[in-house]
């Protein structure tokens, strides 16, 4: 953390035995604070996880070097804290928060550096301050997701970037080091790779410039990356590059729209996940000369990524948060940047912020937008899955039964959770799908996929009141049970469940 002391107004005395201001130890104290405060948010909410952090906490009891559509990092945290905090949805979440603080002070290093001494105090400052009140950092504190191990990595590479740029570390070690964090990142997310491009495109545009960062140091920068992400570039290599194919899937380019405006959209999105007058103010970016290597690192860090998921978005589709990674090196730029202006300019961005964020942490502690939820509610997805499984659980028992088709990967992933450790009929639930066309299209198709057991008793859910033919199963005569949930004002998840018999 910073060495000297310098504030918006006046002068901070030093610690001399820490070297930490004053200002210093009430920013930190507010960073733990918030991300206190969310993870006690998360724990008194009603919402229930999500299909992806329901699958990655399914992938997490068993330890992998690499799952079918996403690398390891973060199934790997969530087992960790589910084994010490037990099967609660809280347990699934509470990592998140505490890795987005982790991300904050590595920014706040790093802006430290690149601020200098005269500044570099309340560059740091601001650049923790900016990154914990992010509106979607305040929303990535509440899910866990692979975003989230992948910021703190790519920041802990960045710094080291910095250090190297700003003669903070060797250039040897430091390169080696950036890399081990670009590499860890990968392990969470395939995005890092916009990490190598960035650096490649540095020392490319800075080739005749005094710079540390050149051939060797990309070489140096290559390895260290590689050696961290190896164990699932191996996996991958072993499984029939499973997730790298799933990531060609993602990117939907055989459904070509060409649409500018899902382009703009996209962009749009980025004032919400950034905060309207901080991405505003982000732009600034762009202005970055040769002569500044920091800002133009920030640069080849920050724009690419955007532009090529614009690009995404012009050709097929593209989420706001598929972004992400261009995030931290903005948030950097921004802090040192603020540093030279005015102070009140900052206090308003990060107020602005600060307003978005608690705004965020209400909604998800109450579960509800209240009066202003939308006929598409977006917590629906989040509603209705234990009913779903006490419903199901009701009509295994009945039928004596221990296994049940669910009818689409989300019923499956939640039931799994809902379900995990649970014996009906003498033996552990198991919760399959059926595989209709041959080709695995997600985990449960590759892992989980109903084969015919003779004998086996077992129950189907299914959006039509009549059984799908499955091979060799006779289905119960008469009406099905019906689960029935409101989700939303406008959705009730409704699925009928069958009873059947395996042949023999």
């Amino acid at each position: 953390m910073p060495a000297s002391s310098a504030t918006s107004d006046s002068p901070a005395r030093h610690d001399t035995a820490s070297g930490w201001t004053g200002g210093d130890r009430i920013v930190l104290l507010a960073l733990f604070a918030l991300a206190a405060l969310r993870c006690l948010g998360l724990a008194i909410s009603p919402l229930e996880l999500g299909v992806d952090e329901a699958q990655y906490w399914l992938w997490s009891t068993e330890f992998d070097f690499g799952y079918y559509t996403k690398p390891p990092l973060t199934s790997w945290i969530i087992g960790l804290s589910y084994a010490v905090f037990g099967h609660h949805e809280w347990a699934v979440r509470l990592p998140a928060a505490w890795l987005h603080l982790a991300t904050a002070l590595c920014l706040w290093r790093a802006a430290f550096w690149m601020a200098g001494p005269d500044n570099g105090p309340l560059a740091g400052r601001l650049a923790a301050l900016v990154w914990m009140t992010l509106p979607t950092v305040a929303l990535g504190s509440f899910v866990i997701s692979t975003d989230t191990p992948l910021l703190l990595c790519w920041s802990a590479g960045l710094m080291a970037l910095v250090g190297v740029i700003t003669g903070r570390l060797p250039q040897t070690r430091g390169m080696a080091l950036a890399g081990a964090g670009f590499g860890a990142a990968m392990l969470s997310k395939y995005a890092a790779i916009y990490g190598l491009a960035g650096i490649g495109l540095f020392a490319l545009v800075m080739r005749r410039e005094s710079s540390p960062v050149g051939l060797r140091g990309v070489m140096v920068f290559l390895a260290g990356m590689l050696a961290l992400a190896s164990p699932n570039i191996l996996w991958n290599l072993a499984n029939e590059l499973t997730t790298v194919r799933h990531l060609g899937d993602n990117a939907n380019l055989e459904r070509q729209s060409y649409s500018l405006g899902n382009s703009l959209g996209f962009l749009a999105a980025q004032f919400a996940t950034a905060g309207p007058l901080v991405f505003t103010l982000m732009f600034g970016v762009l202005r970055a000369r040769r002569d500044d290597p920091c800002a133009m690192l920030m640069l080849c860090l920050s724009a690419p990524v955007i532009l090529v998921i614009m690009i995404q978005a012009f050709l097929s589709e593209a989420n706001a948060n598929w972004a992400l990674a261009a995030m931290p090196a903005l948030v950097l730029w921004l802090a040192r940047w603020l540093t030279t202006v005015r102070a009140w300019l900052g206090r308003l961005a990060i107020g602005v912020n600060l307003a978005l964020s608690a705004l965020v942490l209400a909604v998800t502690t109450a579960g509800t937008l209240g009066p202003l939820t939308p006929q598409s509610d977006p917590f629906r997805r989040l509603r209705g899955w234990q009913p779903l499984a006490m419903d199901a659980a009701a009509a295994m028992r009945s039928h004596d039964a221990a296994t049940v088709i669910a009818d689409r990967r989300a019923s499956a992933a939640l039931l799994s959770w809902h379900f995990h450790g649970t014996e009906i009929a003498g033996g552990e639930v198991m919760v399959l799908v059926v595989d209709a066309d041959g080709h695995p299209g997600n985990h449960f198709e590759q892992n989980l996929a109903w084969e015919p057991v003779p004998g086996r008793r077992l129950i189907l859910l299914d959006d039509r009141a009549s059984p799908p033919p499955l091979d060799g199963v006779i289905w119960q005569a008469g009406t099905p049970a019906l689960s029935q949930t409101v989700i939303s004002h406008a959705c009730t998840r409704r699925l009928y469940i069958h009873r059947g018999v395996e042949g023999g």
